[in-house]
């Protein structure tokens, strides 16, 4: 397969096994934190909006990434990707699957808009000169590509890859490393036509994912292992200032918050909505 500079071709199996798994965990974060139902209190009411709340960490989460480890990174991946790996295989395959169907679940006309969104801001990228930040090592992706190709349905799989190869191929990165965009706008412009995206996500799709996945996660991570993960994290990036990691951690609050408040509200419209078709229903008869 062709190479130039040290850069992957976008349709090299490595690449497309690494990007896979990679915007796969990226927009499955999402739906955590944007689809997955929960109570809110009405005091959350006085919070950002979703909008708002996700610009602030696009914005304090610019010089984080900027001073990412490359070797704390790689560590912390690697033992994130061990400690999921220690999943029942048949059932984390089965999470992979659900995975899958709640991101091919996106209506065409939607993905191509954020795929527009994602070239424009790669499109003056070059990895010659972009600011890098580092991926998650092949040797970790590749065995959740194994487990993948072993559990998942291979139609699956390929619809999976056809979906979002557009996606990848806009792309800047080698096989360690992915260019950030170039300013902080560029960002803010994709973290929320990510989130815009994530929104689209079939419903039926997102539920079976979050209904299966969370109790899976739940039972596998105990807290003492999650609490060994938050300090990890915490040398991600050694070098961002103090501020800069308390900036974030406020703006993630509040971005939990605003999430947690739209899907309170969406839930409340959608009872509503009920209600009123119900009403309709049985004025008719």
């Amino acid at each position: 397969m062709k190479r130039e500079r040290g850069v992957a071709s976008a349709n090299s199996p490595s690449l497309l096994r690494r990007a896979s798994v990679t915007a796969a965990s990226v927009a499955v974060a999402t739906v955590f934190t944007v689809l997955q139902p929960v109570c809110v209190p009405e005091a959350l009411a006085i919070q950002p909006t979703l909008t708002e709340a996700i610009v602030e960490v696009s914005e304090t989460s610019y010089p984080i990434i900027r001073a990412l480890d490359p070797t704390n990174f790689r560590d912390f991946s690697t033992k994130i990707g061990d400690l999921l790996l220690k999943i029942n295989p048949d059932k984390l395959g089965k999470a992979i699957e659900l995975a899958i169907d709640a991101l091919d679940s996106a209506p065409p006309e939607k993905l191509a808009t954020f795929n527009g969104i994602l070239k424009d801001a790669y499109a003056d990228v070059s990895v010659d000169s972009c600011t890098m930040v580092p991926l998650p090592p092949m040797a970790i992706v590749d065995k959740f590509a194994g487990l993948a190709s072993e559990k998942v349905n291979p139609d699956k799989l390929k619809a999976f890859k056809e979906t979002w190869n557009p996606s990848l191929e806009a792309l800047k990165k080698t096989d360690e490393t992915i260019c950030l965009p170039p300013n902080r706008a560029s960002l803010d412009q994709l973290a929320l036509a990510q989130a815009d995206l994530a929104r689209t996500f079939g419903k039926t799709e997102t539920k079976a994912f979050v209904s299966y996945t969370g109790p899976l996660l739940k039972s596998s991570i105990t807290a003492g292992k999650a609490i060994s993960l938050v300090n990890d994290a915490k040398t991600l990036a050694p070098n961002a200032s103090p501020q800069a990691k308390k900036d974030f951690a406020a703006a993630g609050k509040k971005a939990e918050s605003a999430s947690q408040l739209e899907v309170a509200r969406n839930k409340m419209a959608e009872q509503k909505a009920k209600q009123a078709a119900n009403k309709a229903a049985l004025a008719s008869k």
